[in-house]
């Protein structure tokens, strides 16, 4: 009975310990499992904070981009302003569109009047419905007078483009610079050139004397018309051009 009783008290003890030690297993692999979720947490939150940071920088970046954009936008509607108030300053002073129609030709001030934003040539010719060549002389002639400018482009393939605008400052000196001129000669030729030429057919209406680089460059034929030129020496053109200011 006794050795029963013994055999029983040892088999209690073991099954307690048996229990204990489950139970111990047990807690350790919940832990286990309590540890995994929480790290899994943990690193879905790392992830999410890390999303929102990269979302973050991601929108300021954007949001800098932007305001950048916005401000160029800005500047190019405030410089075209500007460009715009010169030009109609310029075409108001008559000794300017005179100066530019003899020296430069007819589509000077064609030219000068779209260019309150840079453009190619090629644009300009499409707008005034002239070959590009024509608004090309026209542009370089400008641009020996430092009135326009240009910015280049390059392309993947290394081709250049030419993008035109006017120099603002250098218009409004040129200007000044033309009244200047006129006051005291009371017209406004070249001084380096001594061959002028006139269309007959056209002077009445256009008032216009081609210095001899202008007429050449039109095969010595009227702009207007298409009719030969008339050459005239200086003197001549001076002459003709102070008759025209005293009908007007």
């Amino acid at each position: 009975m006794f050795i029963y009783l013994r055999s029983e008290n040892n088999i209690g003890d073991f099954l307690k310990g048996r229990a204990a030690s489950k139970s111990t297993a047990h807690s350790k692999k919940v832990k286990r499992q309590e540890n995994k979720v929480n790290a899994a947490k943990a690193s879905r939150k790392k992830a999410l904070a890390k999303a929102k940071a990269k979302i973050s920088i991601e929108a300021k970046k954007k949001a800098k981009e932007l305001e950048k954009k916005r401000l160029e936008r800005q500047q190019k509607r405030e410089q075209a302003k500007k460009v715009l108030e010169a030009i109609n300053t310029v075409l108001a002073n008559d000794a300017f569109v005179e100066y530019i129609h003899t020296n430069v030709g007819r589509y000077g001030v064609e030219v000068m009047k779209r260019l309150t934003v840079p453009k190619t040539d090629d644009a300009l010719a499409n707008e005034l419905n002239v070959k590009v060549n024509e608004v090309r002389r026209v542009l370089n002639l400008l641009s020996g007078y430092g009135i326009t400018k240009y910015d280049t482009e390059k392309d993947s393939k290394g081709w250049l483009t030419f993008h035109w605008y006017v120099d603002v400052e250098k218009l409004l000196e040129f200007n000044s610079n033309i009244s200047t001129k006129k006051e005291e000669a009371g017209i406004g030729l070249p001084e380096d050139c001594d061959d002028f030429f006139v269309c007959e057919k056209c002077f009445d209406y256009n008032k216009v004397v081609l210095p001899f680089d202008v007429a050449f460059e039109h095969s010595f034929k009227c702009p207007d018309c298409g009719k030969p030129l008339k050459r005239l020496s200086k003197e001549e053109a001076k002459s003709l051009l102070l008759e025209k200011e005293k009908v007007i």
